[in-house]
């Protein structure tokens, strides 16, 4: 097997999960996610009563820890179709591959008479 075609199967195996990994420190579930905002939230009006100002990037700080707690629950949800189909591309390629048999086609990088100047 070339170089390019080992790059090339696990590109196609971790395509899927290169851009979907949220840091998750635990599983949690969404009504867990949602009870820690509203908790965060309860807090940012405690604190910050009567200071508007300061209490808006606090209720954002409570969104952007929800957004990412509900994103990990999404993705552990998703977590085993995910491996599923990162395993069928995986055989998709290794199909093409043996197919092809592009192990026996010329290297384009080696010079021949043909290709060289």
């Amino acid at each position: 097997m070339t170089t390019w075609q080992r790059i090339l199967g696990t590109v196609a195996f971790s395509a899927f999960f290169a851009a979907a990994t949220p840091a998750v420190a635990e599983e949690k579930t969404s009504a867990q996610c949602g009870h820690e905002f509203d908790q965060c939230e309860s807090r940012c009006d405690s604190d910050f009563e009567n200071d508007a100002a300061k209490r808006a990037p606090c209720v954002a700080k409570c969104s952007g820890l929800y957004a990412a707690c509900d994103a990990g629950v999404a993705y552990e949800n998703a977590k085993p179709w995910l491996e599923e189909q990162a395993k069928k591309t995986k055989r998709f390629f290794d199909e093409l591959l043996k197919k092809y048999d592009l192990e026996k086609q010329p290297d384009p990088q080696k010079k021949t008479d043909k290709n060289s100047i």
